[in-house]
């Protein structure tokens, strides 16, 4: 991965704004440990910022920001474009020339040749900016399904931009005031959905979406979106589809000047990534492991079969409980938003970066377009019990109040409560598919936990007033 950043029209001297850009680097400088740029524009307190980690075009032909034959464009990439090459042979015969290999030249050909419209042809995990000297404008681009991060901070006429959060707060130039929607919706889900933020005021550009920023004003707009097919798939048909999604996918991600790896789980999803990787790579591909000492929860012998059926060289770290504790702080700090899930992957990440590999091939998002876990089974079957119990009226809520009370854990008298709460809140809220999510997590509703965080807020402020009247 790279590392982007941008200030545009911060009316500050120049060398402010490179302080300003540098601060921002410093704070993306583990995503692109290879190599580091700035680029100043003449004018408008503007500048960019990047840190490469070289996977095309290893030289410095590659370094970023990168500017256009005639200095009008300057880009800021993080990502690879799989169908570069294709797009390269198509711009070589309408006539441009190149002086790289890089796949950053071109798409600053293609945003020069078809400006805002060539985002529709690029195949790939991608954040990029491009700043327009001439027309004083900036462009902001994100991959069609998110996989490449991008925040943006936008007030006052003054646009921020960075890769990483962290990144965004060194430039100095946004308040650190945490977003209270944000957090209360990290509370009740783990995580923070997008387009928002945990500080107040920054942006995700969501997947599939472009930002066009010029004369102080910006402006955000969807380019892709997924296009479900109305057509009925056969179970056959579905298979083929699938394999061959998976073939031509993993195909394009083993275009790299650098070796590729894999992580390698006991599960179907990265079991079946090893399979094609393995075409392409043999004996030469890499597989990473994380084994532990528990037997329910160790993927480690599993995966150490798949890698040997296949021929690759496996690498397995066996992790302890107290090396597993000595890494806790550094995922918590090396967390740009933080989550209730993400360690396991830290750890592999780890393991495959100790052992020299820069590009490693990952089976996750495979449980979520699959329906892999529980929930997306349990979830629809407790909607329908919802709904069926909902005509039972006052029985219902009778055994919902009776369930809540011989409740014998916090989880299970929310999971029992769900059953009463059309009843204390008039709405159909326990029969929907977030209603059931909710309760089979053991979460609060949203007005809950409003509740208590209003209730937290005043036991702080009984304490600070009962500190100051002690003093």
């Amino acid at each position: 991965m790279c590392g982007i950043g941008g200030i545009i029209n911060a009316n500050l001297h120049r060398d402010e704004l490179e302080r300003r850009l540098l601060a921002m680097q410093n704070g993306l400088r583990h995503r692109g440990p290879d190599d580091q740029g700035l680029y100043v524009a003449p004018k408008m307190g503007t500048g960019l910022t990047a840190t490469r980690l070289a996977i095309l075009d290893l030289t410095a032909a590659g370094h970023q920001p990168m500017a256009s034959a005639d200095g009008r464009y300057h880009i800021v990439f993080n990502g690879e474009i799989y169908n570069f090459m294709a797009l390269r042979e198509e711009l070589e015969r309408a006539g441009d020339t190149f002086t790289s290999r890089a796949d950053t030249e071109v798409i600053l050909k293609m945003y020069g040749r078809y400006g805002a419209d060539c985002v529709r042809q690029f195949k790939g995990m991608f954040a990029f900016a491009i700043w327009d000297e001439r027309e004083k404008a900036c462009f902001l681009a994100r991959d069609p399904f998110g996989v490449k991060p991008l925040y943006y901070y936008n007030e006052g006429g003054v646009l921020v931009f960075a890769s990483e959060i962290r990144s965004l707060l060194n430039s100095g130039l946004i308040a650190r005031e945490l977003s209270a929607s944000a957090v209360h919706e990290y509370l009740l889900f783990g995580t923070v959905a997008e387009p928002n933020a945990l500080i107040q005021g920054v942006f995700t550009l969501p997947p599939g979406h472009q930002f066009t920023w010029h004369n102080g004003q910006g402006r955000c707009s969807q380019y892709w979106s997924v296009n479900f097919d109305a057509e009925p798939f056969t179970v056959e048909e579905a298979k083929a589809t699938v394999r061959i999604a998976l073939e031509d996918s993993v195909h394009r991600h083993m275009v790299s000047d650098v070796p590729v790896g894999v992580f390698l789980s006991g599960g179907i999803d990265s079991t079946a990534l090893v399979a094609l990787a393995s075409r392409h790579q043999g004996a030469q591909l890499q597989t990473f492991c994380i084994s532990l000492d528990d037997p329910e929860f160790n993927e480690g012998n599993v995966a150490a079969r798949t890698a040997k059926h296949f021929g690759t060289q496996h690498f397995d770290w066996r992790l302890d409980s107290a090396t597993a504790r000595h890494l806790l702080h550094d995922f918590l700090d090396r967390s740009d938003l933080p989550s209730i899930d993400g360690f396991n992957t830290f750890c592999v990440a780890k393991h495959a970066h100790d052992c020299g590999v820069k590009v490693v091939l990952s089976g996750l998002g495979g449980d979520e377009l699959f329906g892999g876990y529980p929930s997306f089974q349990t979830v629809p079957r407790m909607v329908r019990m919802s709904r069926a119990l909902n005509s039972l009226g006052l029985l219902r809520r009778t055994a919902g109040q009776l369930l809540e009370r011989l409740g014998i854990s916090p989880r299970f008298r929310r999971l029992a409560g769900n059953l009463d709460h059309r009843r204390r809140r008039g709405d159909d809220r326990a029969r929907s598919s977030q209603g059931q999510y909710l309760a089979r997590m053991g979460a609060r509703w949203p007005d809950a936990w409003a509740s208590w965080a209003r209730s937290i807020g005043r036991c702080s402020e009984n304490l600070r007033s009962a500190r100051r009247r002690t003093r």
